[in-house]
Order: C-alpha cells, then sequence, then structure tokens
C-alpha cells in the first residue's frame, strides 16, 4: 500500500503518514506517535492479495535460459504466451533483457519448459517456417550475446 492508500483509508493526512513510514537517521530518536494515530493505522484491514499462485518477485536468469532453451528447440514466442496466458512482448522481454519477474511467473515458464522441450513443435500445430524462423532468431540471439 502506498502513504496516500494508507492515509486515505486511516482518515489521515498523507504527510503525517509519510513521516511516520520514514526511517529515521542514525544517531536520531523515533518520535512518538500520537495513540489515536497509531490506533487508526494499525486498524486499517489489509487489501486482499490478487491470487498468484506464489507472490513476489524473482530473478529472471532462469526463466529468460528456459525461454531461450525453447526458442532453440522451435517454440515460437506467440505459441508460448498463449501457453502461458501472457502477452508474447513478454516473452521477448524476459528472454533478453527484463531483472526480475513475478515468481508465479518463472514458475509458470519452469513447467512450460519442462512440457514441452522434449517436443517437437512441427507435431503441436506449428507451421515449419515459423520453427525455422524462431530458430534462427534464436541462434543470432546466441550469438550476439557470446559476442
Amino acid at each position: 500500500m502506498s502513504a496516500q492508500d494508507i492515509a486515505d483509508r486511516a482518515g489521515l493526512s498523507v504527510t503525517l503518514v509519510r513521516r511516520i513510514l520514514r526511517t529515521p537517521a542514525d544517531g536520531t530518536t523515533v518520535r512518538d506517535i500520537a495513540r489515536t494515530t497509531a490506533d487508526a493505522i494499525l486498524g486499517i484491514p489489509l487489501p486482499h492479495r490478487r491470487a498468484p499462485g506464489a507472490p513476489g518477485l524473482t530473478d529472471s536468469t532462469e526463466a529468460s535460459r528456459l525461454l531461450a532453451d525453447l526458442a532453440r528447440a522451435g517454440w515460437p514466442a506467440t505459441t508460448l504466451a498463449k501457453r502461458l496466458n501472457i502477452n508474447p512482448r513478454t516473452i521477448g522481454e524476459v528472454r533478453d533483457k527484463r531483472p526480475r519477474l513475478r515468481l508465479d511467473l518463472a514458475l509458470r515458464i519452469r513447467r512450460l519448459h519442462r512440457d514441452l522441450i522434449s517436443l517437437d513443435p512441427a507435431g503441436h500445430g506449428i507451421h515449419p517456417t515459423d520453427i525455422a524462423r524462431t530458430r534462427a532468431a534464436a541462434t543470432r540471439r546466441t550469438a550476439t550475446t557470446a559476442a
């Protein structure tokens, strides 16, 4: 929750909430908080989480490697995105440059890799031209990364 969300729900000024949330500098003492202010803030019910399978962020290195493996095997990003229920652009970002991603997405990518890596994309309705294009792009990305 942001300071503004806390202030709105507690009926306090956002400035007061920001002062409370600010960590004191080394060597300074923590100011006392009025009991009514503390009760107002502590009485806020936490919002319900979206229901991710696993909350939080994680490093994308492993997911990036797994997606690159699937690309080298000929699985196009659009097919992977449909199976993961995400945008194909997200596949490219995770594979190429996104430093972190949601933990539930990382787990889904790991599961998808385990399910698809041993399968032939042509046997699952992927056009041979798309397979060749995906493999060529993966080879170029690998060569660019190695250089």
